[in-house]
C-alpha cells in the first residue's frame, strides 16, 4: 500500500514537473512575439531597441499603378537600414500595410499600426484615403506623412507631395511662355480629381486664364468621349487633366482619337510608367506635371542630382525597373522621420515636434521643405517634362 502510494506521489510530482515546464515555455514564445512585433507604444517610442514605423499603401487594387513602388521602397529601406545596424544602435522596423485600394481598409490599417505602436507612419497613396485616415492617426497622437496632396491643416500632417497650388503654378507659367490664356478642365470624381480644380482657379484668376469648360467622369469609367467632345465646342487653347492612371490615360488616347491639335497638360498623379504605356507611340503634345526623379539623367549636376541618381540607383539594382515620383513622396517621408531620431527622437511626440519646429530648407527629393509654414515640398523638385521616344523629357522653364 506504502508503495503504490508513493508511486502515485512520484507520478504527481512528475506531471506538475512538466506542467510548470510547458507553461514556461509558453510564456517565453508570447514574450519574444511581443519584443518583436507586439509591443507598446511606449516601449518602442524609446525603452526598447526596436522603433517602429508605419506604411500605408495600396500594393495591389487599381491605385497600384501609383502605390506599388511606394511598397518596394520599404523593401528597399528595410534592407538598407538592417545592413546598416538601424540607427544610432537601435533597430528600425518598418511595418506596411497594403489596403488594397480600398479605403474602409486603409482605416483598419490605421488601426492596427497604431495597436502595434508605431512612432510615426507614411502614407497612404491616395488622398481620399488619406483623408480617411488623418482622424484616427492624429487622434493617436501619431505624425502621419502624407504622400498624396491633402492641403493639410490638421496638427501633426506634413505633406511629403507638392500641393496643388504648386502644380498650378508649374502650370501657370507653361501656359503664360505659350501665350495661352483660355483652358478646359477635366477631372475625375475622386478625391483627388474634385480637389485640383479649386486650387487652379485662384491662381487661373490671378493670372488672367479663362476656364472656359469643366468636365468630370467617374474614376473608374473607360471612355471619356462625350466629356472631350463637350469640350470642343469651347474652344479652348489647351486642356488640364486632373487623375490618376489609369482614368488618366484613357482620357489622353480619347483625347488623340478625337483629333486635337491642343496641349494637354496632365496632372503629376499620371507621372508614372504605367501612364507612358497608355500613350506609347501617340503622345505628341501631351505634358506632365512631373518629377525630376524621372528625368534624372538630364539634370544638370548638383547635390539634387547626386541624391535622385542614389535612389534611381538603389532602387533599380534591387528591382530592376525605374523609381518614380510616388516612390520620391515615400522616401521623403521615411528620410525625415530618420533625420528626426538620429536627433534623437524616438517618440511620436518628440518627432512631430522635431519636424514641426527643425525641418527648414531640406532638400528632399522631390524639392526643399519647410515644415514651419508647411504645404508640401517647394516647386524646384518638379518640372512640366513631356515625352519624347515614349519616354520623359525635361526641359528647364
Amino acid at each position: 500500500m506504502k508503495k503504490l502510494f508513493k508511486r502515485k506521489s512520484l507520478l504527481i510530482t512528475l506531471m506538475l514537473s512538466l506542467l510548470l515546464v510547458f507553461t514556461a515555455c509558453g510564456n517565453t514564445q508570447t514574450n519574444s512575439s511581443s519584443s518583436t512585433g507586439e509591443s507598446s507604444q511606449g516601449e518602442a517610442g524609446g525603452a526598447g531597441d526596436v522603433i517602429k514605423i508605419g506604411a500605408i499603401f495600396s500594393e495591389t487594387g487599381p491605385a497600384s499603378t501609383l502605390g506599388k513602388t511606394q511598397a518596394n521602397l520599404v523593401k528597399l529601406l528595410q534592407k538598407q537600414l538592417d545592413e546598416q545596424g538601424g540607427i544610432d544602435g537601435k533597430k528600425i522596423q518598418i511595418i506596411m500595410q497594403d489596403y488594397e485600394t480600398d479605403d474602409t481598409k486603409a482605416v483598419v490599417a490605421a488601426d492596427k499600426l497604431i495597436s502595434e505602436g508605431v512612432v510615426a507612419i507614411v502614407g497612404a497613396t491616395q488622398s481620399s484615403t488619406t483623408m480617411a485616415i488623418v482622424p484616427k492617426i492624429t487622434g493617436a497622437g501619431i505624425p502621419l506623412m502624407t504622400t498624396a496632396p491633402i492641403n493639410p491643416d490638421t496638427k501633426g500632417v506634413f505633406q511629403m507631395a507638392p500641393s496643388n497650388v504648386t502644380a498650378g503654378e508649374l502650370i501657370k507659367d507653361f501656359l503664360q511662355e505659350r501665350n495661352i490664356s483660355k483652358i478646359a478642365w477635366i477631372n475625375a470624381r475622386d478625391g483627388y480629381g474634385v480637389d485640383g480644380l479649386p486650387s487652379f482657379e485662384k491662381v487661373a484668376a490671378e493670372n488672367n486664364i479663362e476656364i472656359v469648360a469643366h468636365e468630370e467622369f467617374d474614376a473608374n469609367a473607360t471612355d471619356m468621349t462625350i466629356q472631350l467632345t463637350n469640350i470642343r465646342k469651347a474652344n479652348p487653347e489647351a486642356i488640364i487633366v486632373w487623375s490618376r492612371t489609369p482614368g488618366a490615360g484613357i482620357v489622353a488616347r480619347n483625347f488623340k482619337s478625337l483629333g486635337f491639335d491642343i496641349p494637354m497638360i496632365q496632372a503629376n498623379a499620371a507621372a508614372n510608367q504605367g501612364f507612358l504605356d497608355q500613350v506609347k507611340d501617340d503622345n505628341e503634345e501631351i505634358f506632365i506635371v512631373g518629377a525630376k526623379l524621372s528625368v534624372v539623367d538630364q539634370l544638370p549636376a548638383g547635390p539634387q542630382k547626386d541624391n535622385l541618381m542614389k535612389l534611381r540607383d538603389d532602387y533599380k539594382a534591387m528591382f530592376n525597373s525605374e523609381p518614380d515620383n510616388f516612390t520620391a513622396h515615400a522616401a521623403d517621408g521615411f528620410n525625415l522621420i530618420f533625420e528626426a531620431i538620429k536627433a534623437g527622437n524616438t517618440t511620436s511626440e518628440q518627432i512631430a515636434e522635431y519636424l514641426q519646429n527643425n525641418v527648414n530648407d531640406y532638400l528632399g527629393l522631390s524639392g526643399t521643405f519647410n515644415t514651419k509654414s508647411y504645404v508640401g515640398p517647394n516647386e524646384d523638385g518638379f518640372s512640366m517634362l513631356a515625352i519624347e521616344n515614349n519616354t520623359w523629357k525635361f526641359s528647364e522653364q
